[in-house]
């Protein structure tokens, strides 16, 4: 197995098999070429085999992809046949109803974005693309239906995977890092609140006083224009932020201060506390824990 480097520095074992279902979907081994499966069908089953909660019977596969075929149950089982090609060794999907069972070193991006680390998720959050992308798949509408819901999902998890990631680096110091991953979520979302708060903070603390303020004032038009409201407390704070060249001056002369037995200078904060609007508009932006689905590698996927 191939070792790698995550986000956060650490060495990680590279997976043998990743199993891309965001953007352009494929399936990458270790040294070899990428492969797509021939039908895009194919794929749409592999991607509800994975993301739905319980194995799935087959004549409601064949009811949800294959109903327009002469014989929907033949296609579902060439499709079937083509997944456990590309999957060899590395996993079975078997049964009525189908279940789907990987190996310990496949990894599906889908699954590390919603249920992985920070460090983990954000290495697929960064390879950006909607879920299973391209064109809708024809005869299938109850599958459309189920994977707009789907995408809707993913796109909220890669947004909160993205402000952790910003925030995650903004307590290691990589400011520059930190910044680019909080830009790309307030752009995902750009009336939170939250987002644009920790944008402008991080061009502070970086010292570049000209991009705090013209974040800022964009957001507070756009504030306007859309609601009819000012920014909230949260990024009043980040705005009046320092930069961190004023925090280490303001430490060091603190230590001076504190070795002559003189009372170190407080660091000021906000004047006044976050109104009942902010307390409501600005929540705390942690990540939340993700129920799992009830699968673990090795077993079948899903658990029922």
């Amino acid at each position: 197995m191939t070792v790698g480097a995550a986000s956060d520095g650490r060495r990680v074992d590279a997976p043998a098999v990743v199993v891309r279902l965001l953007g352009r979907p494929r399936v990458e081994r270790t040294g070899g070429q990428p492969y797509r499966l021939r039908s895009r069908k194919s794929w749409a089953l592999l991607t509800y085999l994975v993301l739905t909660e319980r194995p799935t019977s087959r004549g409601r596969l064949a009811e949800l992809l294959f109903a327009e075929a002469d014989d929907p149950l033949r296609a579902l089982r060439w499709s079937l046949a083509e997944i456990r090609r590309v999957l060899g060794d590395d996993g079975s999907i078997e049964g009525d109803p189908v279940a789907l069972t990987l190996a310990d070193d496949v990894l599906v991006d889908v699954v590390a974005l919603s249920h992985g680390s920070w460090a983990e998720a954000v290495e697929v959050a960064g390879a950006g693309g909607e879920l299973l992308e391209g064109p809708p798949l024809r005869g299938a509408p109850a599958f459309e239906s189920w994977l707009l819901s789907e995408r809707r999902r993913l796109a909220s998890a890669t947004e909160s995977v993205l402000h952790e990631a910003a925030l995650g680096l903004l307590a290691r110091g990589e400011l520059d890092r930190a910044r680019g991953f909080a830009v790309r979520a307030a752009a995902m979302s750009p009336l939170d609140e939250n987002h644009q708060a920790l944008v402008i903070r991080l061009y502070r603390l970086s010292g570049d006083d000209d991009a705090a303020e013209r974040q800022y004032g964009a957001f507070a038009r756009l504030l306007d224009a859309e609601l009819g409201v000012g920014p909230c407390a949260v990024v009043e704070a980040a705005r009046h932020e320092r930069p961190r060249a004023a925090v280490e001056v303001t430490t060091d002369r603190a230590v001076e201060a504190s070795s002559s037995r003189a009372r170190p200078p407080s660091r000021p904060g906000p004047s006044t506390p976050a109104s009942p609007r902010c307390a409501v508009r600005c929540p705390s932006r942690t990540r939340t824990a993700r129920p799992t689905c009830g699968w673990s590698r090795g077993s079948p996927w899903p658990r029922p």
